[in-house]
């Protein structure tokens, strides 16, 4: 830490503005048009700046252990700040948004869910689901990934979460509306609150998706409570007395569906996309894929063969250390404190990125290049605390962590086993403007393999 002379030892020297920005939206074009480039940049600048979201200032933690005490002291360091307003605004109090104060109830109650006991007969579900999509694409037939891996983990979360009620059309309503909605939470939460009253195409489409997707799970939810049989673990659970006797409404209901389906399709999706992208960009590792692939013995992939899968699980690890679900998450402290020696205030918001500490050379070496045998056994795994977190820490980890490994970990197996994949245009792929890190212009070829099942 630097001092100046003129200063009392004790006085933190003042954090740096990171370069770039403007009036009024701050660093919100930077963060739009490229944030990749924005965040893997601010390092440069020490542990801790500032960056302008809009008017607002808040400091962006640049380091791997600061980071790691954020996320571990989920009491000073709560959901808040522009990002998680707008969440909030989609997601209600569902458990990725709600407060600290509400978090371990929530989490107690879903816990059953996604109980160690429950995993395999989920993975199972998803796996067939994943695997059936699959085979109903064309030799020959150029995709667009992103789009296709999100309605393949779409109908994976619907099976698992509504015991595969819905009809096609539901499903592929709430995949739209979800799209609309993740991009929306991006741009709302970067730029002035100005922008989100202008009456410009995307806010429209921003407050249809809202509504029409309150809707369509408020007619599910009713469908659900009139009927007497059990169809979906999840629903009932939400749906049934607690055991004190309390029953969450249907907006409370709501809120954790939303919750669970963006991050079982989208963070879920976006990760299977980018990870056949890299293996069509490079054969030797897809063959390399495919040749433990197919040494499973025929029949469908199972939790059972999770194991076996070792390089896949690799590249699957690897997938998330590129392309965290999310590119930053904001926090507000909720007392005075100070982090890393310098102050901070009640209310102020901090800003923490997975693919910022991901992508830091100390922790990673060639951490731009997309390389799995970083994580082969033999390799020496990052040391550096705080510096591979996609699913985030502490007691605000993702609760579907080790469900959604295996499940991509499944999905690229069944992809690999049934296709060999090429790009089909050699135009780079770029970031869509979103909350999520979605892949935009990702086409493949496919070709088939003719597996054995």
């Amino acid at each position: 830490m630097t001092f100046t002379a003129s200063r009392p030892a004790h006085t933190p020297a003042a954090l740096p503005l990171l370069p770039g920005a403007l009036p009024l939206v701050g660093h919100a074009l930077r963060l739009l048009n490229n944030p990749a480039e924005f965040l893997t940049t601010a390092p440069a600048h020490g542990p801790l700046s500032h960056v302008r979201l809009g008017p607002l200032n808040a400091t962006l933690v640049s380091d791997p252990a600061l980071t790691r005490d954020v996320f571990l002291d989920d009491a000073l360091y709560d959901k808040g700040g522009p990002l998680y307003d707008r969440i909030a605004d989609v997601m209600g109090n569902g458990m990725l948004a709600c407060p600290h104060s509400r978090h371990r109830q929530q989490r107690r109650l879903l816990q059953p869910v996604f109980h160690k006991d429950q995993l395999p007969a989920h993975l199972d579900i998803m796996a067939a689901e994943i695997t059936h999509g699959i085979t109903q694409w064309q030799p020959g037939q150029t995709l667009d990934m992103a789009a296709q891996a999100q309605a393949l983990t779409a109908r994976a979360i619907v099976a698992t979460l509504f015991d595969g009620t819905l009809d096609p059309a539901t499903v592929t309503t709430m995949v739209h509306d979800m799209s609309a909605i993740t991009a929306g939470i991006y741009t709302h939460a970067l730029l002035p609150a100005a922008y989100t009253r202008l009456p410009l195409p995307a806010n429209r489409r921003y407050t249809r998706a809202q509504k029409s997707l309150r809707t369509t799970l408020g007619r599910i939810i009713a469908e659900h409570r009139a009927r007497t049989a059990d169809h979906g673990a999840f629903l009932s659970l939400l749906t049934e007395p607690d055991p004190d006797g309390r029953v969450l409404s249907d907006k409370d209901v709501s809120d954790q569906v939303i919750t669970f389906f963006i991050a079982g399709m989208e963070t879920t999706g976006n990760a299977l996309a980018w990870a056949a992208h890299h293996l069509a960009q490079d054969l030797d590792l897809q063959h390399r894929v495919h040749t433990e692939v197919a040494t499973l013995p025929p029949g469908p992939l199972t939790h059972a063969h999770l194991p076996e899968l070792e390089l896949t699980g690799r590249v699957v690890t690897e997938t998330l250390r590129r392309y965290p679900p999310v590119w930053l998450l904001t926090r507000t402290v909720t007392r005075d404190t100070t982090l890393g020696g310098h102050p901070l205030k009640t209310g102020e918001t901090l800003v923490v990125s997975a693919y910022l500490v991901q992508h830091l050379p100390a922790a990673h070496a060639s951490p731009h290049e997309f390389d799995p045998d970083r994580w082969a056994p033999s390799q020496t795994k990052p040391s550096v605390p705080g510096s591979f977190i996609p699913f985030g820490m502490g007691a605000r980890k993702c609760i579907g962590d080790t469900l959604g490994v295996g499940e991509l970990t499944l999905a690229l197996a069944a992809l690999v086993r049934q296709w060999q994949l090429t790009p089909a245009t050699p135009a780079p792929v770029r970031y869509e403007r979103d909350i999520v890190i979605r892949p935009r212009h990702l086409h493949l070829r496919l070709r088939p393999r003719h597996p054995r099942t």
